[in-house]
């Protein structure tokens, strides 16, 4: 079997159980399967927003020399998702554990002028101890201003883990195992779920908190210094609706503090939903059972979802079209909720589309891209992106590079990022054939131009 066909697989085998909440079958999988301001945040309209030709090219690949020392080795862990985020400066952020160093694993960022290190293990965090590991939480969350927030294991405290923030040369600690959870009486907080970031270092997570002997997820916001919970298991829906919120997938949050969420509900009339939180009042944005404009039902939707700072969410999903049901991508916005693509649509540029990856990125306005396996294609899988002239491919496996080789297979349960201009961020697997090395890839405006 070639990688082609196995990488093509792994992308199908894995759509069952990229969803969560389900409007007509039992919920059995949540998260069991697979992210001090320096000046005031850039806006579309300042010339940190970069713009240009795109063009498509290497950010950094296994064997590369790692800024900590030794070799980078892997991108990924356990064939969890490769999320390597990207900002309107054409900056990627990146996990990676490295070869030949005392820090054996680490987030790096990658600028026009290098590789940096953010935070490695054996670093010291003030009031947090040493950070001793990334490999539960290997997803960075990345902001214009080049700041990082990410989850690792820490050592030498009280704590076993935490949330943090790189930025401006500072490791400042978010939230610690063993303090207390705000909001939640004689609560304290056990783990963390992968963070997510604005322009103002205003950082969003889900917690385990542990009260007594129970435990319960919560949803929190760090802003202005301090630490509050927005939502947590058991909580009320916000009226009209009935019920209460039962678990949290992971959240995003856009640069006007409005924070995205997929939540499954308990004695609720829908089963789940995704929510806006955060500088908004707390509302439900989208129903399990929902109908998109194309007429099909939302019957599931996936534990990650997008947003951008026109409020728009873009997430994976199943629908149900009269008595089948099929995988798409989908765009909420004011005007409803559209079917970017689904499976079994005409790919453009050749073939039907067979699968898509965990969930797409979103970029400014309607943009939203995604990465699909495709049937009878110029590829097996490729990504694509919906822009304002309509759905194109990006990039595509065997597509000749500028190095005259080939693009190689996109890494297991492939996801793409996207900045608030349009860059996009990707990782593919090494292919022993050929010799290359597992890389993360660019597509867009060169970084330079925004200096």
């Amino acid at each position: 079997m070639t990688a082609a066909r196995v990488n093509r697989g792994a992308l199908l085998g894995g759509a069952s159980t990229r969803v969560l909440v389900a409007a007509v079958a039992v919920l059995a999988l949540w998260g069991s399967v697979l992210w001090a301001y320096l000046a005031p945040p850039p806006t579309a309209n300042e010339s940190r927003a970069i713009s240009g030709p795109s063009s498509l090219r290497l950010v950094v690949s296994a064997g590369q020399s790692s800024p900590a020392g030794g070799k980078f080795n892997r991108f990924d862990v356990q064939t969890q998702p490769i999320v390597a985020p990207v900002n309107a400066r054409g900056h990627v952020a990146f996990y990676a554990s490295v070869m030949r160093s005392k820090t054996t694993e680490g987030i790096f960022l990658a600028t026009e002028q290098g590789l940096f290190k953010l935070a490695g293990v054996g670093d010291t965090v003030s009031g947090a101890g040493v950070l001793s590991e990334f490999a539960g939480h290997p997803v960075p969350a990345l902001n214009d201003l080049d700041g990082v927030a990410f989850g690792a294991a820490v050592a030498r405290a009280s704590a076993t883990e935490g949330v943090f923030l790189a930025s401006g040369g500072r490791l400042t600690t978010i939230a610690l195992s063993g303090n207390d959870a705000p909001g939640i009486p004689n609560g304290t907080f056990a783990e963390f779920d992968s963070p997510t970031i604005d322009n103002w270092n205003d950082v969003a997570f889900v917690a385990t908190v542990r009260r007594g002997r129970e435990t319960l997820q919560a949803l929190y916001l760090y802003a202005g210094g301090k630490l509050r919970k927005l939502v947590a298991e058991g909580d009320r829906l916000p009226p009209p609706q009935r019920g209460a919120f039962e678990k949290f997938g992971v959240p995003a949050i856009n640069n006007k503090g409005v924070i995205a969420f997929p939540a499954v509900l308990d004695h609720a009339a829908v089963l789940g939903g995704i929510f806006l939180a955060g500088s908004r009042d707390l509302r439900l944005l989208l129903a399990a059972g929902a109908v998109t404009q194309g007429g099909d039902m939302l019957v599931q939707f996936s534990e990650h979802v997008a947003i951008n700072d026109d409020d728009n969410v873009a997430l994976s999903a199943h629908v149900r079209s009269g008595a089948t049901i099929k995988e798409s991508v989908l765009l909420v916005t004011p005007e409803g909720v559209a079917e970017v693509a689904s499976v079994g649509d005409s790919a453009p540029g050749g073939g039907t589309f067979s699968a898509f990856g965990p969930w797409p990125g979103l970029g400014p306005g309607k943009m939203v891209a995604f990465v699909a396996g495709v049937e009878d294609g110029p590829g097996p899988i490729g990504l694509y992106a919906l822009r304002s002239n309509g759905l194109g491919p990006v990039a595509m496996v065997g597509q000749p590079l500028p190095d005259g080789k080939v693009l190689p297979n996109f890494v297991i349960n492939p996801v793409v990022s996207a900045a608030s201009n349009g860059a996009l961020t990707f990782a593919t697997m090494a292919e022993p054939a050929s010799g290359q090395p597992n890389s993360i890839y660019y597509f867009g405006p060169s970084p330079a131009a925004a200096n």
